[in-house]
């Protein structure tokens, strides 16, 4: 007997095993969806490598011993878990369908614990190849129909395919962690990822990914809309059922609310970064003919790049290396060169985070032989990927669809999805901001004794004076009603305030008879129809910036300009209050 079985023989003598439980939480709000359960050797003398433990259990045939052993631990523990959320048990492709297994997952048996079987998520590893195919779908058909949950784990590792996800139809599948690591930096991960997560859409299978370990992996993951996650950069492994700190779940909740803009926005155009691709790269000191042979075996290389030190130096065509080859002497006199020396420097590249708005500009501004060719994306110097014209000007197009669905039909200013998306890219970014409400006083009473086609006057009056007072690109909404929003890149608004509050007061006297501006008041009815004196329009103005606060979600800022228009509405006369 080696020393590797002598010491399983210990463990599973002495029971030497604790349980510890890593969270799985949602990738859309941050909460805790249920624990997978893994164990841990609880004897520092008998301390064996875990993955090294189970090899040595399938070797001598101790698999089912042990890993009863770990879900009867596991079990033991489960009373300290919140009801509602979910225990997910590791189990072997070729133990679920033992008789032996089944009688310990009677509804007696999980009575003991206060566990039923909504509450277990059997997790079917398939690192080794199922035995019986057609004992194992039944198995499984017969734990779903009980209530229990399946989830087949290490999706895209192993014997994991598309086979037993199409004959098993698990409430779960799990993503290998090998497809998570650096998945922000491989296109081809995330297209695969991507599709997984469509596919559990539409099948109704909840998609996890395993093995979470960077910032950058969660907000990609998130992007590319996996509903839930697990991994030690969210949460570790621990004795007790914890949930993740609230600072993951705030990030969770940001990269939400981040990845949504960049899908849905409108009024503001997406970053050319966002629609770029990683497209195709070579060293400078590449010979020309070696690219040239690579172009003629794979048609799909439309366009390269070439990179030095992580920075774009060249670039070139199909077409434009094509020709240079071409001709009666263009082989002869171009084979030898490197690449460097046949690709323009005369290229065109932006910075990743410029909108598509201002690239498509810039792009129709080259020279025509130029006009159609892909823009090089950079990001901090270094090269980051190429956008296509084809992408720009679908972007370009759905923006100005989107904003005229959603405009204010009376004044043509964006309305509320807008709106609210902007507020969402400022609350949720580092860059400053002043977020600007303006409300018009006494306006219903106006409205009322002037007749709503005045009413509606006023209105214009307004969205028209705020186009006018803007200097810096401002975005300027309309909320409804007498209620409009501007939205400043800038810190100090007060400028602004000032000068839409002198204009109104100037134009708005052309709205009135001259007896009610001579008086400085209308007679009207008030709500409760009780005839009342009300003042002259004036504006209420409340902003919020980020010069001094920041807001980590949009909850904290509304509440806090919602008290700051309150106050300024106490106030008489045209009053603006920026904090």
């Amino acid at each position: 007997m080696d020393d590797k079985q002598q010491l399983l023989n210990r463990i599973l003598e002495g029971q030497h095993l604790t349980p510890v439980f890593q969270p799985i939480v949602s990738l859309i709000d941050g909460k805790t969806y249920g624990y997978e359960a893994l164990s841990r050797i609880s004897q520092k003398e008998l301390e064996m490598n875990i993955e090294e433990m189970f090899r040595t259990a399938s070797k001598h045939n101790k698999s089912w011993e042990l890993e009863t052993l770990c879900r009867v631990k596991a079990l033991e523990h489960s009373i300290h878990m919140e009801r509602g959320k979910k225990l997910f048990l590791n189990v072997n492709c070729n133990i679920i369908y033992d008789n032996a297994f089944r009688e310990g997952f009677t509804k007696a048996y999980l009575q003991k614990y206060g566990l039923n079987s909504n509450d277990i998520i059997f997790e079917i590893t398939e690192r080794v190849s199922i035995l019986d195919t057609h004992a194992f779908t039944s198995a499984v058909d017969h734990y779903q129909k009980q209530n229990y949950g399946i989830a087949i784990d290490d999706v895209g590792a192993g014997y994991s395919g598309l086979n037993i996800i199409a004959n098993a139809r698990p409430d779960l599948i799990k993503l290998d962690m090998n497809m998570i690591r650096d998945v922000h930096k491989d296109e081809t991960k995330q297209l695969l990822i991507k599709a997984l997560s469509e596919f559990g859409k539409n099948a109704g299978i909840l998609v996890i990914a395993e093995g979470i370990e960077t910032e950058a992996e969660l907000e990609t993951l998130v992007s590319l809309g996996v509903g839930y996650g697990q991994g030690f950069f969210l949460g570790c492994p621990d004795p007790e059922f914890k949930d993740i700190s609230k600072d993951k779940a705030d990030l969770i909740r940001s990269c939400q609310a981040k990845s949504y803009i960049r899908k849905n926005k409108t009024s503001l155009y997406p970053m050319a970064g966002y629609l770029s691709r990683s497209g195709n790269t070579f060293s400078p000191y590449e010979k020309a003919l070696k690219i040239y042979e690579t172009l003629q075996n794979d048609p799909s290389i439309t366009e390269f790049t070439v990179t030095e030190s992580g920075a774009a130096i060249g670039f070139m065509t199909r077409t434009s290396l094509f020709e240079k080859f071409g001709g009666r002497y263009g082989f002869s006199l171009n084979s030898k060169k490197s690449i460097q020396q046949l690709t323009t420097k005369n290229f065109l590249s932006v910075n990743y985070d410029m909108p598509v708005n201002q690239v498509s500009k810039l792009a129709m501004q080259r020279h025509y032989d130029q006009l159609y060719n892909p823009i090089v994306v950079e990001r901090e110097g270094n090269y980051w990927g190429i956008v296509t014209i084809k992408d720009l000007l679908e972007a370009c197009t759905k923006v100005e669809v989107d904003t005229a669905m959603h405009s204010n039909p009376l004044t043509g200013l964006p309305g509320n999805l807008i709106i609210d998306q902007e507020i969402l890219f400022r609350v949720l970014n580092d860059a400053p901001y002043c977020i600007i409400y303006f409300d018009i006083d006494n306006f219903k009473s106006y409205n009322d004794a002037y007749s709503f086609q005045s009413g509606d006057m006023m209105l214009m009056l307004l969205a028209d004076i705020l186009r006018r007072a803007a200097v810096k690109s401002e975005f300027i909404g309309h909320i409804g009603g007498d209620d409009f929003i501007v939205i400043c890149d800038y810190h100090e608004a007060e400028t602004y305030c000032e000068k839409v509050i002198e204009y109104f007061s100037h134009r708005v006297s052309s709205l009135y008879h001259k007896d009610d501006m001579d008086r400085g008041y209308i007679i009207s009815k008030n709500r409760r129809g009780i005839t009342e004196e009300f003042p002259i329009a004036s504006l209420s103005v409340a902003g919020i910036s980020n010069r001094i606060k920041a807001y980590k979600d949009i909850e904290a800022f509304s509440v806090e300009i919602a008290e700051l228009k309150k106050k300024c509405k106490r106030q008489t006369g045209s009053y603006y209050e920026i904090k």
